[in-house]
């Protein structure tokens, strides 16, 4: 059974019980009330019929007059009700055929319905051993209730019927909504996520619209968020791929040569050194995707990093680049590893982009609580359309420059995932012909922190 269909048959049900009942409680209390005044009515005129009955017997017997059963009988008759009279257990008179079935006791009152009438009865004892019963008929009382019981029940069925209508109409509108509702729902489900429901009904309706809304709003996000997840897993696999292609090529094709032809020694040492490059560019990707896939599984725990600590390491690591450092620097909060990796990925990626010879530059700029490390170069530079692209794994502005310099496209992508780790992102700032900045955020290291 649907909900409307429920709603209207309990409020039909409700409203056919308490109709009925308070009609029935009005039509009886007031049958009830007309019982009670005509009741009254009747045991006066029982007592005034008992009271004639006993003086004119009790007049007989100061005449000496016969006061057999005849006689009384012929009294009995006379009475201006419907009487019976009984002497014991024996009937004298009865105005009514169904009296005499009836013998009743002294004081008592019943309803009884004869030949399709209806009597109240009331007996009383008279001297001698004479009991009076006198009846008044109720037939138009009882057959005025029932019709007016009858015109209540078909009044009710008009009501309920209308009802029953008005509440189909109103029940329609209210669960309208609902349909609505469910419309949306389904909709989604089959893949329409930017189905929205929009109902303005003023009331609690309109709340779960807004919420239903919301919820579909964060569904459609994470179906976005997990589609574009797939994407650049898969772009991630095809560059990766393309990136393992172009170097074993080139090694399978110099091993191949050594193997199966005679070269001279000076042939030989090319195809060796083309070997040894591409394996040491094999190695170097190798290196990178497992720190980029090292960061998205270990927790990494910071403590105090003295930034002048990695400026000796830094030079170290990057000899073949002109580096100039800051003289002096704070201590902030980090891993010094991730730190000394990110800062040697960005001065190459600078050195790289820059002539040979040029300066990288390494700067420390301080505010209150943080520490913005910025590595600068003069160098080529980014085209604005692709700096927010060149963070993805294995995406080169210039890939033959990249892949002659040895480059992997990982640089980037490992630098702002060890920014993510402090809680920063990278922040690039690029002209073309006049050079790149890249800068991350990193939290000043306080003793509060320990």
């Amino acid at each position: 059974m649907r909900y409307a269909q429920k709603m209207i048959s309990l409020l039909v049900l409700v409203l056919a019980a308490s109709f009925g009942i308070g009609g029935c409680v009005l039509l009886y209390s007031d049958f009830s009330v007309q019982r009670h005044r005509m009741a009254q009515a009747e045991k006066t005129a029982h007592a005034n019929a008992c009271t004639l009955m006993q003086s004119e017997i009790l007049d007989l017997q100061r005449r000496g007059a016969d006061t057999g059963n005849d006689t009384l009988a012929a009294l009995a008759a006379r009475q201006d009700a419907q009487t019976a009279l009984w002497r014991g257990d024996t009937l004298l008179y009865a105005a009514l055929p169904g009296l005499a079935q009836l013998p009743m006791e002294n004081g008592t009152t019943v309803t009884v319905r004869t030949e399709g009438r209806v009597y109240a009865l009331y007996a009383s004892d008279l001297q001698g051993g004479l009991r009076l019963v006198t009846a008044y008929e109720l037939t138009d009382l009882y057959r005025d209730r029932d019709a007016a019981l009858t015109r209540f029940l078909a009044l009710e069925g008009a009501v309920l019927a209308a009802a029953a209508l008005v509440m189909a109409l109103l029940a329609n509108r209210l669960t309208r909504p609902l349909a609505v509702l469910t419309e949306a729902g389904q909709q989604i489900a089959a893949g329409d996520y930017a189905r929205r429901t929009a109902l303005h009904t003023g009331d609690e309706i309109e709340t779960l619209s807004r919420s239903f809304d919301t919820m579909a709003d964060a569904v459609q996000d994470k179906i976005a968020e997990l589609e574009a997840d797939v994407q650049r897993r898969e772009d991630f696999v095809g560059a990766f791929t393309h990136e393992l292609k172009t170097p074993m090529t080139s090694i399978i094709g110099y091993a191949d040569v050594l193997r199966t032809m005679q070269t001279d020694p000076e042939e030989q040492r090319e195809a060796a050194q083309a070997i040894v490059q591409e394996g040491r560019r094999l190695e170097t990707l190798s290196y990178k995707l497992l720190a980029l896939l090292g960061l998205n599984e270990e927790k990494i725990e910071l403590g105090p990093v003295p930034l002048g600590d990695l400026w000796p390491r830094l030079h170290a690591a990057c000899p073949e680049v002109c580096l100039r450092t800051p003289q002096t620097a704070p201590t902030v909060r980090g891993d010094a590893d991730l730190l000394l990796d990110l800062l040697c990925n960005l001065v190459q990626n600078a050195a790289r982009a820059s002539a040979p010879g040029a300066p990288v530059l390494v700067l420390c700029g301080q505010s209150a609580d943080a520490v913005i490390l910025t590595v600068a170069d003069r160098g080529c530079g980014i085209p604005p359309e692709l700096i927010s692209r060149v963070t993805e794994p294995f995406y080169m502005v210039d890939k033959s420059r990249a892949r002659r310099q040895g480059g992997s496209g990982l640089g980037l992508a490992l630098c702002q995932r060890i920014a993510a780790v402090h809680g920063s992102t990278l922040q690039i700032e690029s002209e073309v012909g006049r050079g790149t900045r890249v800068s991350v955020t990193l939290p000043l290291w306080k003793e509060a922190d320990v």
